[in-house]
């Protein structure tokens, strides 16, 4: 699976997905930063499904100055 991060930041990172072995988690890693990267890009992404209501997103974004920052959001459908 693939997937690009059209980022604020002014890049597009490509990534690859793999399943994980529980079957609920994919998990991209980057592939290669279309764009430059002077404002930082995204390295890696993992969507996990909680239920059919619920999922968690993870990004780790690196800086500019080449420090990871991780960032974890939790998301809810709304009816």
């Amino acid at each position: 699976m693939l997937a690009t991060h059209y980022c604020d930041a002014g890049n597009r990172s490509h990534m690859e997905g793999k399943l994980m072995p529980e079957g609920k988690s994919v998990e991209f890693t980057l592939l290669e930063v279309a764009g430059g990267t002077q404002r930082g890009f995204a390295k890696r992404m993992a969507f996990t499904m909680i239920d059919a209501d619920h999922h968690v997103v993870e990004l780790t974004f690196v800086m500019p100055d080449g420090k990871p920052v991780q960032v974890r959001g939790e998301f809810q459908r709304t009816r």
